[in-house]
């Protein structure tokens, strides 16, 4: 630890007090005894008695007394006591603090502790540290206190992908302590930027009055300097984008081993086949960030049974290709200089940062042959005989995915003839289709009956207005339409319609499409060319989204509304090159395997950490609860008007079970008078799964070393050291006077 100077917090309270107690203590030995008068009866004793009385005056001359010594040195050291001094940091500096304690997934790698025999996660550790460093913030002195005056102030900041503040800026220890121990572990992935906008909304503003009118000046805070610590492995993907200001420090706290390796699930999904929906196949990613080579088992779990176990062996992660071409991983150097304030260095400076390993990546794929739904469970372990956990980082090491009963879809195409959809349906792996003409289906619909078919392809065609519904301009059922907009027959200007169709327009070409939507995963749309596109508007707030755009406006859009889910193309595919390439056809198959499954329960893409999950449920479905992994008490869900209830963001990895009254969907499970839903969700992210903590932290304007152990130790305050003494001179001074006076 490194100290500046001594100061003193209370030097005029113990200047005064001084100012009378030693000129008092002086006087004491100064002055005279009065003798009375005594009659004796013998003159033996009269010499005695006349040392005594031979003063004439009221002071006598000072003589040596270690009496005398003692109790100065007692009245000095209670006097400098008083004056509360203090040895200052010379690496504590501030005295507005912001804590920022990292919950996200990585921090709960077992590797903190320095006791073999115990085991602590990086987050019980940096919550310990952020602790005592606020043990440590300066408390203002007597004088200070009795005028109401604080000392040092801190506010603490949680943070994973999300970030919440837990105490704002405050000088009382005890909120800051319960602050900290209120935080709770995270399996959501890390982001720290919006952490660091939290941090700087909270400090003084910096104004600037002009004209009577007051600014606020942006990225300047006002006050003193602010120091930022951050309690963190330093696995933190945006720490680009995080910019303090000028003026404010930064300190970095590594929690956690350079040295960490993990073996983690990256990647889980599980399939049918098209052509054997009772082939069920199951696609399992793996990485492994440690430097040698890992082999582990693998084991499926199907509705608790073990169904399988595969052995894999993962090579070890690599350095980054550089010139010298790739190579085995060597420890990252360790550093314990810490740069804050104004010697961090340029942002030059950062291309030392020492780069990530590239972790080795492998995979497995289970099949097996059920035809039920079913919820699996994917799980690495130590190799059979090998003993001890596989690794420090267990959150990855399991996942769990839905699979839905096999099915194979029934598809009814309305159209008046189209040679494009029949060739490219014909191919595929359907249980039914069948065409039907427009008027024996307006015919149905008029008769309040449905073609029998999961999803309804609509070429051009739409049903008569008086049989549709109120919000969605369809009945209810799963549709994909083609050169066609429905509208509600209730739509005006009470209640707009969420889709407006404007007619036709010019020549277009799509620009945007959301790629990780189901129906356009896999769907390359940028060499598509519109002849006559639609120019459509869709109302924000709506149940209508677009998922694929032209620069004219959407081009696909997704309307839900109840029990009426569609996929609409508003244009015609006869005036488009699109039919000519391979992607028409898997967006056909695509988007009928979403709508079709859309009926069932159990998403094959399971939803990771930090995002929000949104379910359709059955029509009718009431008194919605939902119970977190981990936890006894539900929570009470509200569906929004398509029907779907909406929750999150998820931060704990596991199954979250979703229980209604009402009927179940297919692979919903019925227990006595309420239907469950099992929804899992996974961390499922690859630099998360690298636990191995950094050295350092690489900001938008600097770069920052982690700091020593030591560099969270405020001010050492010494007034307790000098009462100690002042307790130990009494008892010599105690020890003299008896001695002195029995001689």
């Amino acid at each position: 630890m490194n100290w500046s100077s001594i100061s003193f917090i209370s030097w005029p309270l113990a200047l005064g007090v001084a100012a009378v107690a030693v000129p008092a203590l002086i006087l004491l030995y100064l002055l005279k005894l009065r003798r009375r008068d005594m009659e004796i009866s013998t003159t033996l004793l009269w010499k005695k008695a006349v040392q005594d009385l031979q003063a004439n005056a009221p002071l006598q001359r000072l003589r040596k007394n270690i009496l005398l010594l003692l109790q100065l040195l007692v009245l000095a050291a209670l006097i400098f006591a008083l004056a509360e001094p203090v040895m200052k940091s010379a690496s504590f500096t501030g005295t507005k603090h912001v804590i920022l304690i990292d919950r996200s997934a990585s921090m709960a790698t077992l590797d903190a502790s320095d006791n073999p025999n115990r085991r602590e996660t990086r987050l019980e550790a940096a919550k310990r540290q952020a602790i005592e460093m606020i043990e440590s913030l300066r408390e203002p002195g007597l004088i200070a206190k009795a005028t109401n005056a604080v000392g040092d102030e801190a506010m603490v900041i949680a943070f994973d992908n999300v970030s919440d503040v837990r105490q704002s800026f405050t000088s009382d220890k005890q909120k800051l302590r319960a602050a900290v121990e209120s935080i709770t572990q995270s399996d959501a992935p890390t982001s720290m930027a919006e952490a660091m906008r939290l941090a700087k909304a909270h400090a003084p503003k910096r104004l600037h009055v002009e004209n009577n009118q007051t600014q606020v000046i942006e990225g300047l805070s006002a006050g003193a300097p602010i120091t930022i610590h951050l309690f963190s492995d330093g696995r933190v993907p945006d720490a680009d984008a995080a910019k303090p200001s000028p003026e404010d420090s930064f300190v970095f706290h590594r929690i956690g081993s350079e040295k960490s390796g993990n073996v983690g699930i990256t990647s889980v999904r599980a399939q049918r086949s098209y052509e054997n929906p009772n082939a069920l196949s199951f696609f399992v990613g793996l990485q492994n960030s440690d430097p040698a080579e890992r082999t582990v088992d693998v084991e499926l779990v199907v509705e608790g049974s073990v169904a399988a176990i595969k052995q894999v062996t993962m090579p070890g992660a690599t350095k980054p290709v550089t010139d010298g071409g790739p190579g085995p991983a060597a420890p990252l150097p360790s550093t314990t200089e810490s740069n804050t304030g104004a010697n961090a260095p340029t942002p030059s400076d950062q291309q030392k940062l020492t780069p990530d390993l590239n972790p080795g990546v492998g995979g497995v794929v289970f099949n097996v042959e059920r035809e039920d739904a079913l919820l699996a469970e994917i799980r690495l372990r130590a190799p059979t005989g090998s003993g001890g956990d596989l690794d420090a980082f267990p959150t990855d090491d399991r996942v769990y995915v839905n699979a839905g009963p096999a099915k194979k879809l029934r598809v009814a195409i309305v159209t008046n003839g189209s040679l494009f959809l029949s060739s490219a349906l014909a191919g595929l792996p359907l249980a039914e289709l069948k065409t039907i003409a427009p008027a024996e289906f307006n015919a149905q619909v008029e008769k309040g009956a449905m073609p029998s078919a999961d999803v309804i392809i609509l070429d051009g065609v739409l049903p008569p207005a008086g049989n549709v519904g109120p919000a969605a301009g369809l009945p209810a059922g799963r549709f994909l339409i083609l050169n066609a907009v429905p509208q509600p027959k209730s739509a005006g200007p009470q209640s707009p319609a969420p889709i407006t169709d404007k007619g036709t327009s010019g020549n277009a070409t799509i620009v945007d499409w959301q790629r990780t939507h189901p129906a356009l995963r896999n769907v390359g749309l940028d060499s598509v060319f519109i002849a006559e596109s639609r120019e459509v508007e869709v109302r924000p707030g709506s149940t209508a989204v677009s998922l694929a755009r032209t620069e004219r406006g959407p081009a696909i859009i997704e309307l839900a509304s109840g029990a009426t889910r569609a996929l609409i193309v508003p244009f015609d595919i006869g005036a488009t090159n699109w039919p000519l390439d391979v992607s028409f056809v898997v967006f056909l198959a695509s988007s009928i395997d979403y709508l079709g499954g859309e009926s069932l329960a159990g998403s094959t893409d399971t939803p990771q950490m930090g995002s929000t999950i949104s379910e359709r449920l059955p029509a009718g479905a009431t008194d919605i609860r939902l119970i977190a992994p981990g936890e006894t008490t539900e929570s009470t869900l509200t569906p929004l008007p398509d029907g779907s209830v909406v929750f999150g963001p998820v931060r704990r990895a596991g199954v979250y079970r979703l229980s209604w009254k009402g009927p179940p969907a297919p692979g919903d499970l019925a227990e006595g008078l309420r239907t469950t839903r099992r929804v899992p969700a996974n961390l499922l992210d690859a630099p998360e799964s690298v636990v191995a903590s950094r050295s350092q932290i690489a900001l938008a304007s600097r770069l920052v070393n982690a700091a020593g152990s030591d560099a969270f130790k405020g001010d050492q305050k010494l007034w307790p050291w000098l009462l100690l003494a002042c307790a130990a001179m009494l008892m010599i001074e105690w020890y003299v006077y008896n001695k002195k006076t029995h001689l």
